[in-house]
């Protein structure tokens, strides 16, 4: 029955050699435990992203109901808990598997010729995975909300030239709804279009041998 499956999309949409051609492709020479990190950030967003769309279910971007209808998704739901606590911690981990893999690539000195456009790729994806940690954390717009939104426009303020250019219209123009809007629709399109350049370009290039 499978296989018949199979074979019928195959016939169709060339299934099979679109696994032998970008999935089941040997590993590379060289390949050790510290290029896992990669891989690893990959699997806290795609976390991310399920959690996420759960919650997107109960959370309201109202400043008077956001914070209660976290609460409410994590007392009066089976899983909310559950899933909140998930989309947390995964976020933490990538992080810290973010680092590691920026250590390791340092390391590696993979950011010279020709890999310049995959380093700088991966480093607008760790920015915007920043920007996710910054913008979610604002979300449940609570006292920690309020102080988070603070302290981020204050740092802001403290780049040299260009700070307190940005720093004014960001509060100025500053709304949960907005918030909400690049946290959901604008990051995740950005970040899934660079992991896909990221991933072409590591295919392409293979494993930095230079040392």
């Amino acid at each position: 029955m499978i296989k018949a499956l199979v074979d019928w999309f195959d016939l169709r949409l060339g299934v099979r050699g679109f696994y032998d051609r970008h999935i089941a492709y040997p590993l590379p020479e060289g390949l050790n435990i510290w290029h896992l990190f990669g891989g690893l950030t990959i699997g806290c967003v795609l976390i991310q992203f399920a959690t996420g769309f759960y919650m997107l279910w109960y959370y309201i971007p109202e400043p008077d109901l956001a914070h209660q209808s976290i609460r409410d998704m994590c007392n009066q739901t089976s899983l909310g808990a559950l899933f909140r606590n998930a989309h947390r911690y995964s976020a933490t981990l990538a992080i810290v598997f973010i680092f590691i893999h920026f250590i390791h690539i340092l390391a590696k000195r993979a950011y010279r010729a020709p890999r310049e456009l995959n380093w700088w790729t991966g480093l607008t994806l760790a920015f915007i995975f920043i920007m996710f940690l910054i913008t979610g954390i604002i979300m449940p717009w609570d006292w920690r909300s309020y102080w988070e939104l603070v302290i981020w426009t204050d740092w802001i303020g403290t780049i040299p030239l260009l700070g307190e250019h940005i720093k004014g219209p960001m509060l100025h123009y500053f709304s949960l709804g907005r918030n909400f809007s690049i946290h959901i629709y604008l990051l995740p399109a950005l970040f899934v279009g660079l992991v896909l350049i990221h991933i072409i370009l590591f295919r392409r290039l293979g494993l930095s041998k230079k040392v």
